[in-house]
């Protein structure tokens, strides 16, 4: 009897202790997280209330703080520093959000609010977000969907997707593509070293929209009529287009100046090291399944590669 004693206490401890509570909140509280290492998941509801779920060791606590108009979690522990803390978390729709992790995936899906969201090794997933729309991470892939107002998406060495955004958008990565699908933007703003640029949307009359890459090639989706100075500048590659393109206003091979319509949208292109493709959005569209496909391809091989902890930590347990 005293082997299967022991294989359920470790069992028991292997699950770890869980946290489980609901706090009332009044409309306008704004849920700060801080994370050293573990997942954040939230999901919305209608309801003025917070439920916090958590799973974490039994020697670390969450602790939850509502002061003023902040709603703080923050994991402590009894002894040393506490261990990863995963979060599942319900909150009103209208909850403005901060959330940061060291080692931390972060999901959220449903928030009608400002959201910030910053991690130094995790990727970032939104759906939905409004106003203000801030998600950074150095190694992790950053995803946002449905966001609107001011959207700034930045991470070191990853790539960047994102569709059916409204606003401003600001996006940067070092090492890592971008890719921007059924935006509504006036304002765009995106740039990688190493990688490649896919941009798809609207081109507004007195916009303005920059792709920069250092090394990689950059696909623009141009609607029928639209009205807008195309700058392109390229080192070592060409500008293609599926359509045809007037005249340039420049004679330089690497810098070429093309005015569609009145010209009052100002597109930037450049691309040190790869092709510039102008094309129509149907054109594009197959474009993007491809490239979404062989990203989806890589992140499957990327956690695939990456140490299974969990069970590092239970072949210890067993020695």
């Amino acid at each position: 009897m005293l082997l299967p004693m022991l294989a359920l206490l470790a069992l028991q401890a292997s699950q770890g202790f869980q946290t489980d509570t609901t706090v009332n909140v009044n409309q306008g509280t704004r849920l700060k997280v801080e994370n050293q290492g573990g997942d954040i998941i939230v999901k919305t509801w209608e309801k003025n209330q917070v439920r916090v779920q958590a799973s974490h060791s039994r020697r670390t606590h969450v602790t939850i703080n509502l002061g003023g108009a902040v709603l703080s979690l923050e994991a402590e522990a009894d002894r040393g520093p506490s261990n990863m803390v995963d979060y599942e978390l319900t909150v009103p729709a209208w909850m403005a959000l901060s959330l940061e992790g060291m080692y931390a995936t972060v999901n959220v899906k449903g928030t009608r609010a400002p959201i910030e969201v910053e991690t130094i090794d995790g990727d970032i997933t939104v759906e939905g977000g409004a106003e203000s729309v801030k998600l950074t991470s150095v190694q992790g892939r950053i995803s946002a969907t449905g966001s609107r107002g001011r959207i700034e998406l930045n991470t070191v060495s990853d790539d960047i997707e994102a569709a059916d955004l409204q606003g401003d958008i600001v996006a940067e990565t070092v090492s890592g593509s971008i890719t921007i699908a059924k935006s509504d933007a006036k304002s765009v703003e995106v740039q990688t070293v190493s990688g490649e640029l896919v941009y798809d949307g609207k081109i507004v009359d007195g916009g303005h929209y920059s792709l920069l890459t250092h090394s990689g090639e950059i696909a623009v989706s141009v609607p029928e009529g639209a009205n807008a100075t195309i700058a392109t500048a390229i080192g070592s590659g060409e500008v293609r287009a599926s359509f045809p393109l007037p005249a340039s206003e420049r004679p330089s091979r690497r810098r070429q100046t093309f005015r569609l319509g009145t010209g009052s949208a100002t597109v930037e292109l450049e691309s040190f090291s790869g092709t510039i493709s102008l094309l129509r959005p149907s054109e594009l569209a197959g474009r993007l399944e491809r490239l979404l496909q062989r990203r989806d391809e890589r992140e499957r091989v990327k956690h695939k590669a990456k140490p299974d902890h969990d069970g590092d930590d239970d072949d210890q347990g067993g020695n």
